[in-house]
């Protein structure tokens, strides 16, 4: 069984022979000034494999621990945004130097309880995957997320493809950065990214495991021991030499014009052709043979490096970088200077006219294409941290406003001061509350704005926050327009690097409102004639109103003292530690009742609501006395089994009622339809047989006995249509009815023929209704509106739908003879009409059939009319039901 001491050593040992290794290497490297190029680079390799090899033995060391199960974690609290974009930027300028895009999405914050240094390591890890798999031009993104106190999420997604991948190192590091995570309880998986290349999903627990110890945030500090040491080398890995990052010639050779342009200022042949030989494989050179050419060249072409001799025909080389330097466009273009003369004044005079370099001859040609090379990749750095700057002034300048503005709409009092107590920054809410301008209140103090006790108090409570060098809430009180308001406030320190405080923050939060709430809540809860308490699943009462000592008897203190399972009935005993129960869950008593044990020995019955348990066992609830209506609800119960009684025997006397009704209504039907039926038929023979022999006087007289007999059979028929509609069973569904509207139409054609009528049917939604009851009501209403409307020459009937207060209003309107509105109680009446006979018939049961129906489907009718401009009858019925 390995023991950490076994780690310790283990660690001790590899550590020893690195360091001794590590330390002789980089200690020639610095003041080894005799070493040749060749000797360097090899202890370059040296150190730099040494200072891998070292990370790796941590590496193994941690993976051996946790394979063991000897890792443990620190846990402390931290800002997981903060810590994922610290280390992204000691990759910026690696990003920059291959042309990597490189960035970071995150919110604002997201606190974490993470071991920290192990989390940098598993950032780190992730990284260097990346950066190994993207090419020089990709692009890396990092994405943080998360909810608070819930499960936090970082993304890290390259743009590498088949073949760039580099193994090293990277199946230790990966493999490392998931035991981490797993050991925080999170876990990693890894995935292809959209785009090509991969993406690594890590997901962990906002919080710690519940009882683990945390560290309190501290302030910010340097890099961990293991933590430092694994960026140190990944970046070092990362990096390869100069001579290692040289574009391929395939690639140099190309004609593409967005390599860097190189101007050479050479008035030699021999020496500008060598000039233009060393560098035109990974460069666009420009050539110029005098100074102003070179000058006017590097005016209109913008080199990215010149090159220059000292003696040049039309301008010499030292007036060429003078007038270069007075150029703004060309003011970062770096100048190279190419002399015979090893000058020291010179060189020092260049330099600080603004040359970059001073290179004397010989010079071999790859000494001229490092130089360049470094100049070119400098300039390139220097404009994208250029660009940078521009892009984070701006970024900086739109903060600010946003701060502002967020400052400006707080509704709370925001202020900053410095250390003698002078205002430095307030918001647009304290320019309110002080009826001041900023203007006025910037550089003053307390004492200049207040009265001298506000002011007192203002300052002892500043001098008091920075003593004790943390944020305290505190109450206190400030003037206003109505008198003293009270006012929460949170006042802070603001730190310096050192943790030293530089000046003092405040929110200030008007809480008058509130506590005049809570008083007039306090006063509430013992004015209140119910019985309001605060109980916990203890079963023991923790507060009390006075309705609790009236209904009761008992004092607050002899309640207080005992459990009040004890006051509660026997047999309501055993429910209300049920309801008790499922209060502790979570559950809320809406309506319960039970018997409580009064000081004189009487019960009473209590009604009771409350909410549900509180994390730490508080219940709140409300309790009324209905003892009394207890009391009717028992002598109510009796009556009502006397009023079931009384309904069951007049129910069955309706149902023989309604028996004797259909009896009767089939008497009806048979004894008067039988003599219409020979009336009818009689008239009919004696027309036919005796017309030649009858006057034209007589013939109207038969054909009024015989129309007179046909309504009298219609009326018949209507009437006990009219009777069974009550007695019809309901068949309710979702029917559609523009088609039920153009069906009932399509069957009065009849009525319609010769005749010039218009039908507008608006849009109709669905309806909740019987299919066959709801017909014979349009057929109904269609109906009188094309007989109504039998005297005009062009007749209109409009159906429109609308959605009401009553639900679904259908409106059917003509423009025929109208009624008047006086008669309108009548309009729904049995037998009732508003017009003769002799004009329109009918029997004036078709209107009172339209009432009984929409009244059985739950809805009302009404009507309304002008005589000689039309009608409109309307009627309500429920929407039909969301499906």
């Amino acid at each position: 069984m390995k023991t950490p001491q076994f780690f310790s050593d283990v660690s001790h040992e590899l550590r020893t022979h690195l360091a001794l290794i590590l330390g002789p290497a980089e200690s020639l490297l610095v003041h080894g000034h005799n070493l040749t190029g060749v000797q360097r680079k090899d202890l370059e390799v040296m150190r730099r494999n040494a200072v891998l090899l070292l990370r790796h033995v941590d590496d193994l060391i941690d993976i051996a621990r946790m394979d063991v199960g000897r890792m443990r974690l620190a846990y402390a609290e931290a800002e997981l945004v903060s810590l994922v974009r610290e280390v992204a930027r000691h990759f910026e300028p690696l990003a920059l130097q291959r042309r990597i895009s490189f960035t970071v999405d995150a919110p604002g914050l997201l606190p974490v309880q993470v071991d920290v240094e192990k989390l940098e390591r598993v950032v780190i890890h992730l990284l260097s995957n990346a950066f190994k798999s993207t090419p020089d031009g990709g692009r890396i993104h990092i994405v943080v997320s998360g909810t608070p106190g819930g499960r936090a999420r970082l993304e890290v997604e390259d743009s590498g493809q088949q073949g760039t991948r580099d193994p090293e190192g990277s199946e230790l590091g990966l493999s490392l950065a998931r035991d981490f995570v797993e050991l925080h309880g999170g876990l990693i998986r890894v995935t292809e990214a959209p785009g090509g290349g991969e993406l690594f999903q890590v997901e962990l627990p906002c919080l710690a495991p519940a009882g683990t110890q945390v560290t309190p945030r501290a302030p910010e500090k340097g890099w961990g021991l293991e933590a430092g040491l694994a960026l140190r080398s990944t970046l070092e890995a990362l990096t390869p030499p100069v001579d290692e990052r040289t574009p391929p010639a395939a690639e140099a050779r190309t004609e593409d014009t967005s390599r860097p342009a190189v101007l050479v200022v050479k008035d030699h042949p021999e020496l500008h052709r060598f000039m233009v030989d060393a560098l035109q494989e990974d460069y666009r050179v420009i050539s110029a043979f005098d100074g102003q050419e070179a000058l006017e060249k590097a005016r209109s072409l913008r080199p990215d490096v010149i090159l220059t001799g000292i003696q040049l025909p039309r301008m010499s080389g030292d007036a060429l970088v003078a007038a270069l330097r007075q150029e703004e466009s060309l003011e970062g273009v770096p100048i190279v200077v190419l002399s015979t003369q090893a000058d020291e004044a010179l060189k020092l005079k260049l330099l600080r006219e603004g040359a970059q370099d001073y290179l004397v001859k010989p010079f071999s040609a790859e000494e001229v294409r490092v130089r360049v090379r470094n100049l070119v990749q400098l300039k390139r750095v220097r404009e994208e941290l250029e660009r940078r700057n521009h892009e984070l002034e701006r970024l900086r300048l739109r903060e600010d406003a946003h701060y502002r503005a967020i400052l400006d709409a707080s509704p709370a009092v925001i202020y900053v001061k410095d250390l003698q107590g002078r205002y430095l920054l307030v918001n647009k809410a304290f320019e309110a509350f002080m009826h001041r301008t900023r203007e006025d209140i910037l550089g003053r103090t307390d004492e200049h704005l207040y009265k001298p006790e506000l002011a007192e108090a203002f300052r002892r409570n500043d001098v008091e926050v920075l003593r004790r060098n943390v944020p305290v809430e505190l109450e206190e009180m400030a003037p206003h327009v109505d008198g003293l308001h009270a006012y929460r406030s949170i006042k802070f320190p603001l730190l310096d690097t050192s943790g030293q405080p530089y000046a003092l923050g405040g929110i200030s939060t008007d809480i008058t409102q509130q506590k005049r709430a809570e008083a007039e809540r306090e006063a509430f809860f013992h004015l209140a004639p119910d019985m309001f308490c605060i109980a916990g699943v203890d079963a023991r009462f923790k507060r009390i109103n006075e309705a609790f000592t009236r209904v009761l008897g008992w004092s607050e203190e002899e309640l207080l003292a005992q459990p009040f399972l004890e006051l509660v009935h026997p047999e309501d005993r055993e429910r209300t530690i049920q309801e008790l129960s499922d209060i502790e869950r979570g559950e809320n008593a809406l309506h319960f009742e039970n018997r409580y044990l009064c000081k004189d020995g009487s019960w009473r019955w209590l009604a009771w609501r409350t909410s549900p348990a509180t994390e730490n066992g508080t219940v709140y609830a409300a309790a009324r006395d209905i003892t009394v209506q207890r009391e009717v609800q028992e002598a109510v119960r009796l009556l009502n089994q006397q009023l079931e009684q009384r309904v069951s025997e007049r129910t069955r006397q309706l149902e023989d009622a309604n028996r004797e009704l259909e009896s009767f209504s089939y008497t009806v039907s048979h004894d008067l339809r039988a003599p219409l039926r020979h009336i009818t038929g009689f008239a009919e023979l004696l027309e036919r047989h005796a017309r030649s022999a009858l006057d034209a006087k007589s013939q109207g007289y038969l054909r009024t006995i015989s129309e007179s007999a046909r309504r009298g059979g219609q009326l018949v028929d209507d009437l006990l249509a009219f009777s069974r509609m009550g007695r019809v069973e309901m068949r309710q569904s979702r029917l559609s009815l523009e088609p039920l509207v153009a069906e009932v139409w399509e069957e009065l054609a009849p009525e319609r023929e010769g005749r010039r009528v218009v039908l507008e049917v608006g849009p109709m939604p669905e309806a909740k209704g019987d299919p066959a009851m709801l017909r014979l009501v349009f057929k109904n209403l269609l109906g009188n509106a094309v007989k109504y409307t039998r005297t005009r020459a062009e007749a209109r009937v409009e159906v429109t739908a609308e959605q009401g207060e009553e639900g679904l209003v259908i409106h059917v309107k003509d423009n025929g003879v109208g009624f008047d509105m006086a008669y309108e109680d009548k309009l729904f009446g049995v037998f009732q009409r508003l017009h003769r006979a002799s004009e329109f018939e009918g029997t004036g049961i078709g209107l009172a059939h339209v009432r009984r129906i929409i009244t059985r489907h739950g809805g009302r009718t009404w009507g309304k009319g002008v005589p000689g401009q039309g009608a409109t009858f309307s009627f309500s019925l429920p929407a039909a039901p969301a499906s």
